[in-house]
């Protein structure tokens, strides 16, 4: 169904931009309604590409029930997801046509100016190869439970990665448009489970800096089938955590001579890295593990033997303190 369309020119002879919009599909449970919010976008050049990833719900019957000529629908004959979701990334944004690309979930939803907005950016800023919408935080049932922070309208890479590191800027990957040459050239940074690997990836592709909406135009859905909400995978999400702070310790950026770049790049110094990879570790896995794998630590390889005794003992504390807590209630 649907292919890239001609050409079309504004009023003013400048060549409308085309976006594809990609959707690895697996679950069924929230498809219909994301697909519903991408289908209702006020700007009307797009494509949706959904990749079925050999799922056990019919998603041929949700997919088929559109009868709509900007959808290609898709099915991989293996579930490439399962083994690799980053690589059912990749393989997804191959079909992609558009001039950008956003990859999008199957259980996330747009707001119906998403395209417009990102698209006005895009076209001011032609140089930069991401443009980021604020996010909502919704539940399973579409209730707000929590917000993003609003940051500048352009950050240079700088500023870019300082949010991210003081935490202040809310990390997904659906909320991104992404240039579609430099995308497909780069590709998503692959990480175990994907763990860190929208992270690792949007700093990849922002060393022209990032633009942003004061909008928040994408809902990203926290439910009981999400990957990062629940308990398993641990052992990979500490080599995952690794990973990521390696990358991010090796990015080797030039000292600016802004005097609000310099700021932004002392703040994100290794020492600072190292401390927020220290708070990772624990807050992200270790906290979480029972006392039957708390050698688990062992395996937070960039930290030093100082920093994973230390680890040990606030798990040791917690857990009891945890305990002891529960039963005086």
């Amino acid at each position: 169904m649907g292919g890239k369309p001609a050409i079309v020119l504004l009023n003013n002879g400048v060549i409308m931009l085309f976006i594809s919009f990609v959707l690895p599909a697996y679950k069924a449970v929230f498809l219909r309604q994301a697909i519903d919010s991408i289908l209702s976008q006020s700007y009307p050049r797009f494509e949706l590409i959904i990749v079925n990833d050999a799922s056990p719900d019919n998603l041929d019957e949700i997919v088929g029930s559109y009868q709509d000529e900007r959808i290609r629908y898709y099915k991989n004959e293996t579930n490439i997801g399962g083994e690799n979701l980053v690589a059912q990334w990749n393989h997804c944004i191959e079909f992609a046509q558009g001039d950008y690309i956003v990859l999008a979930a199957d259980d996330d939803l747009y707001h119906p100016d998403f395209l417009m907005k990102c698209v006005e950016l895009a076209e001011e800023y032609p140089s930069v190869n991401l443009i980021r919408t604020r996010v909502e935080q919704i539940d399973a049932h579409n209730n707000l439970v929590g917000v993003d922070a609003l940051i500048p309208e352009y950050c240079s890479k700088y500023e870019f990665l300082y949010y991210w590191v003081q935490g202040v800027s809310f990390t997904c990957i659906g909320n991104y448009m992404f240039k579609g040459t430099v995308l497909k050239e780069r590709k998503f940074i692959d990480l175990p489970h994907a763990f860190g690997s929208d992270v690792v990836s949007v700093i990849n592709l922002s060393e022209n800096g990032c633009v942003n909406t004061k909008e928040m135009l994408f809902c990203f859905r926290y439910s009981p089938y999400h990957l990062s909400s629940g308990i398993d995978h641990l052992k990979e999400k500490i080599t995952a955590i690794t990973m990521e702070f390696n990358y991010l310790m090796n990015l080797n950026y030039t000292q600016p001579t802004d005097r609000f770049d310099y700021y932004f790049f002392i703040s994100s110094n290794h020492s600072i890295l190292y401390s927020k990879c220290k708070y990772d570790y624990y807050n992200l896995v270790i906290k979480r593990l029972p006392f039957s794998k708390v050698h688990y630590i062992a395996k937070c390889e960039l930290l030093t033997i100082k920093d994973k005794m230390m680890l040990f003992f606030r798990f040791c504390f917690d857990k009891l303190f945890r305990r002891q807590s529960q039963r005086i209630g």
